[in-house]
Parts: structure tokens; sequence; C-alpha cells
């Protein structure tokens, strides 16, 4: 009957769209603006309907009005959000980076495809997969938010910032005591191929394979002592130290005096492989160096303050 009227309802249910109850409130918003109209102007037409409306509010306003206690994922889930999917990218870009490092691709059923990629689509992929997770992460937080019944969400005690001192330290250590023996045991700890468990096939030549192995293992080593001097000292300075000393270290990678002489696979680029890993693990400490910068100096300022 009145156009611009239609046409306001209609970008009004756009905002609606998670609403069953979408309907019902149109016809109320319709209703009232009519009722508004006459008792306003005394007569309902084109141009009375017109003025109501421009008074009335923006659609995306009016919508969300209705929409209160609607929510797409429920706030109590926030945390929940990111810790999910901190541990569903964690485990995305592991499979990534052996499918990358090996050349294969893989398929995990229903919801993971990783194809076999050179170092480009390496790097886009990566954010790719981050976006796909938190997606996935999203939609299943949606619907159990939809339910609206009381339901309480696993909270994995291993990644909460309440972990036990003892446990963390060992997880450490466990990953370091394990490189620390591989290497002691074949002189390396970058291998190209584990075919033969007993006699694998190193990355690089000797020289280069020890060369990089201590430096990993500093690396570790790095880790190690300063998750260990947190459970000792607090200070956002042991973290901005720590990673200081681990960029030191990867200075020492990227300017090495010990020119590595990679393998040859074929269909597999071992030297660009090994340049993207130490690329990301680069960028990677550097944000984190420059997030404990960050934090430091905002400490220092507020305690001039």
């Amino acid at each position: 009957m009145f156009q611009n009227l239609e046409n306001y309802l209609d970008e009004i249910n756009h905002y609606l769209a998670v609403s069953s109850d979408a309907k019902e409130i149109l016809a109320e918003i319709k209703s009232h603006i009519l009722e508004k109209t006459e008792a306003e102007y005394k007569t309902i037409t084109e141009d009375t309907v017109n003025k109501i409306i421009a008074g009335y509010g923006k659609p995306q306003q009016v919508a969300a009005k209705y929409l209160e206690g609607f929510e797409i994922i429920s706030p109590t889930f926030k945390r929940h959000l990111f810790l999910y999917t901190g541990i569903l990218f964690a485990c995305h870009f592991g499979l990534t980076l052996v499918a990358f490092l090996f050349q294969f691709s893989m398929v995990g059923f229903p919801f993971l495809y990783i194809p076999d990629m050179n170092i480009w689509q390496f790097i886009f992929y990566v954010p790719m997969a981050f976006i796909y997770d938190i997606g996935l992460v999203a939609i299943f937080l949606y619907l159990m938010t939809q339910k609206k019944k009381e339901i309480r969400m696993p909270w994995p005690r291993l990644f909460a910032k309440e972990m036990k001192k003892p446990k963390i330290i060992f997880m450490i250590l466990l990953i370091f005591v394990f490189f620390l023996f591989t290497f002691l045991k074949f002189g390396t700890i970058f291998f190209a191929s584990m075919n033969d468990p007993s006699n694998p096939t190193p990355m690089f030549d000797r020289s280069a394979s020890l060369y990089y192995s201590l430096l990993f293992l500093a690396l570790i080593a790095c880790e190690v002592i300063g998750y260990a001097l947190r459970f000792v000292n607090r200070s956002r300075w042991l973290n901005l130290i720590k990673n200081f000393v681990i960029l030191i270290l990867l200075q020492f990678v990227w300017n090495s005096p010990v020119k590595a002489e990679f393998v040859k696979i074929p269909g597999i680029d071992l030297k660009n492989n090994a340049i993207a890993l130490v690329l990301i693990i680069t960028i990677v400490v550097a944000f984190k160096f420059l997030r404990s910068l960050i934090s430091v100096g905002i400490q220092q300022f507020t305690l001039k303050k």
C-alpha cells in the first residue's frame, strides 16, 4: 500500500534474519508506524507515513531494539572462541607444516584439506587456515548458543593460565630432552627422510647439521629457562630478554658462516622449505619481542606517573 513503508520494513528485515519472530516484529513495527501517523497527522497518506519513517530511526537501530537476547554467540563463550580457535589452528598449522615440508596433500574427513604447496602458496594458505578455523569454531559456538540451554563447554587445563608449574616445565623439558637425545644419537635433529628409523637421512651435510642443531637446541633451552624463571619472577622484562636472545640466535641462523649442502630429493626443495620455516619462526619471535617491548614500555610509563 505504501511503497516506502514496505521498503523500510524490508530493510529492517535484513537485520532480523537471526530472529524466528521476524514476521511478528515487522507487523508490530508497521502497525506502530501507522498508528503514530494517524495520531499525529489525523490522516494516513504517503507523505505523512514518510514523515513518521524519517523520525522513526535507522533500520539497523530499530532492529537492534528487538534483537536483545538473541545473541549469535553468547558473550559467555567469548573466551572459548579464542581458546578453541587457538587449539584448532595449532593442530591445523602443524599438519600444514608437515604436508608442506614433505610435499604431499592431506585430507581429513569431513572438514580438512591441505594441498601440496610451494613456499608462496604456503605463506598465503596459513592465514586462510586461521580464518577457516575461527569460522568453524564460531559456527560450533553459534549452534551451542541457539540451544538456549545452560551448556558447560570444556576448558582444557593444559592451556589455562593457571597451569601448574611442574606440568609446563615437564612438557618443555621433555621436548628438549627428546631433541637432545636425537642429536646425541644421530649427530643432527634435521632429517630429510625417516624411511629407515635406525639410519635416517640427514637434511644437510655434517658440519651444517652440527651448527644448526646446536642453534636449535639453544633456542629450546631459552624457552625452557624463560618458562622456568616465570614461576620465580613474573617480571615482564623476562619475556623481553628471552625473545631478544632468541632473535640474536636467529641472526646466527640467517648469517651462518657454514654453507649448508642440502641433500637432493626429487620433487622436494628442502632449501626453500627450510628458509620458509625459519622465516615463520623469526616473524613470530619478532612479534613476541615487540609485544614484550610495548608491555615493558607501558609498565615503565605507568610507574613514572
